[in-house]
């Protein structure tokens, strides 16, 4: 059966494989879990992590729905300089991948839930020990940039 993805169909006009899902994430196979979006430099031949996410379905985060991350690029909605950057460039391309399968104990969906979150930030905390995955903050930030900005400001002049 053909899918008739507008996403997929804008990604699959991009052509050379610029945008490239792992095996499972298209066909739901490997669908929850925490993912990653890399940018590989076929150049410089590195790998970046752009960003770490968790959801109980990957394809939909990526490609259904107006919050969608790949239906955020097509609409040039999307806000993570890496990943737009990598569009952009005949050298790089960008690969969704998941970083860990998470099977649910369904014993106590708060603890589901909160295992799922505490894998997410443990990734999170990986890559940007490496410098990378560095325009995201984890879900349930309570504190907006330019506050954040502003105590940073007055914390140095103390």
């Amino acid at each position: 059966m053909d899918n008739k993805n507008l996403t997929l169909k804008w990604i699959d006009t991009l052509g050379n494989n610029k945008i490239v899902f792992e095996r499972g994430i298209i066909d739901c196979t490997k669908n929850r879990g925490i993912y990653g979006i890399f940018i590989i430099d076929n150049k410089q031949q590195t790998e970046y992590c752009a960003y770490v996410g968790r959801t109980v379905n990957i394809y939909k985060r990526f490609l259904k729905g107006d919050d969608a991350h790949f239906v955020k690029l097509r609409k040039g909605l999307l806000q993570n300089d890496k990943v737009i950057e990598a569009l952009n460039d005949k050298h790089k391309r960008i690969e969704v991948r998941v970083i860990e399968q998470i099977m649910f104990n369904y014993e106590n969906y708060y603890k589901d839930i909160q295992f799922m979150a505490s894998r997410e930030c443990y990734y999170i905390d990986h890559y940007q020990a490496l410098g990378q995955c560095l325009q995201q903050c984890p879900d349930g930030s309570n504190i907006r940039r330019d506050v954040w900005e502003n105590e940073k400001m007055l914390s140095s002049k103390a």
